[in-house]
């Protein structure tokens, strides 16, 4: 079980998340690779959401957030650490579910760019224009239907599993 720290929170990597809910990360990791993109939501600098496309690739004990060093969502990330992202849905009727990680990034050390690029899908051969930043996780939710009910399955770090059916 993770503990909070005062105001800080331990820091939370997917393979952490992993090892205490293998199941359960199995199925969200799932819902994120059943599609290239997912949906992040950050915020603005006047607080308000900004809702942008990503590719959310979970290797080597990490989930990885890469994108343009000078765009908006970088810009976000570096002045509010804050973070959801959002799985996309296979079907209308929810079945496989909808996945969100709630969290706080940082941003990587120079040493795991190389380990980045090693494992991503295409040829990265200059990283000088690329932000990229690792997760520490503070929530995660699967929902799904299983009829006739709205299955709600949560995690966090301080709180463990909660499963919720709503009829």
């Amino acid at each position: 079980m993770f503990r909070r720290r005062s105001e800080f929170l331990i820091r939370v990597t997917w393979a952490d998340f992993a090892s205490s809910e293998p199941e359960f990360a199995s199925s969200v990791r799932d819902r994120f690779e059943s599609h290239r993109h997912g949906v992040i939501a950050t915020l603005r600098r006047d607080g308000a959401p900004r809702l942008s496309g990503i590719e959310t690739p979970i290797r080597d004990g990490r989930l990885w957030l890469s994108m343009e060093t000078a765009s908006r969502m970088a810009q976000d990330l570096r002045r509010d650490p804050r973070f959801s992202i959002h799985s996309a849905p296979d079907h209308e009727d929810l079945s496989q579910g909808d996945a969100r990680v709630e969290g706080r990034v940082a941003p990587a050390l120079d040493s795991e760019y190389a380990l980045f690029v090693r494992g991503h899908r295409f040829p990265i051969e200059d990283t000088s224009a690329m932000a990229l930043f690792t997760t520490h996780i503070t929530r995660v939710v699967l929902v799904r239907v299983e009829k006739p009910s709205l299955l709600v399955v949560s995690w966090t770090p301080d709180g463990g599993m909660k499963v919720t059916r709503l009829p």
